[in-house]
């Protein structure tokens, strides 16, 4: 029986890496993680995990990557770097419903890239075409989200052997 760090409950790092363990028993302690996290020591671990200090970018994707948790990336992008406001976190999904939530936005991503296409071409923004943008952005950015899940859903079976 394992004993779990009540601290550290909820905490994404330490969540991801108790995910990880079920696969890799030498993940179910600090002492054990580190050595998958080169350059990382077990007491900046323990501050990541007990929300002490925020891990560098680099940290982050060495941990997306041992614990093979490519959300990760995306939720740190979104919840912890300042630079994330355009970023949106990936859900951890099956890799069949990541597919056909791609595969339904190939209809909707015609119909955007002609409204593209119309507002673009002569060059202007009208003022009636204003409000428009941040409609067409917002899609877009959905359109990325849809890819960004299928594309953890690639690194994670490249890892595993099968699809999830």
């Amino acid at each position: 029986m394992s004993r779990q760090a009540t601290k550290a409950v909820g905490n994404r790092y330490y969540e991801a890496r108790m995910r990880a363990a079920k696969y890799n028993e030498k993940l179910l302690t600090r002492a054990g993680a580190i050595d998958y996290l080169p350059g990382v020591t077990e007491d900046s671990l323990k501050k990541y995990e007990l929300d002490i200090t925020r891990p560098p970018n680099i940290v982050v994707a060495l941990m997306a990557d041992a614990y093979n948790e490519p959300e990760l990336r995306a939720w740190y992008c979104v919840n912890e770097c300042p630079l994330g406001k355009d970023c949106r976190e990936i859900p951890e999904m099956p890799a069949e419903r990541a597919l056909i939530r791609l595969q339904n936005s190939v209809y909707e991503m015609e119909q955007l890239t002609r409204q593209l296409s119309l507002l673009m071409e002569d060059d202007k923004v009208e003022e009636g075409e204003q409000t428009l943008i941040p409609q067409l952005r917002d899609r877009l950015l959905e359109f990325r989200r849809r890819a960004d899940e299928n594309l953890a859903v690639l690194e994670r079976a490249a890892k595993l052997g099968k699809f999830t």
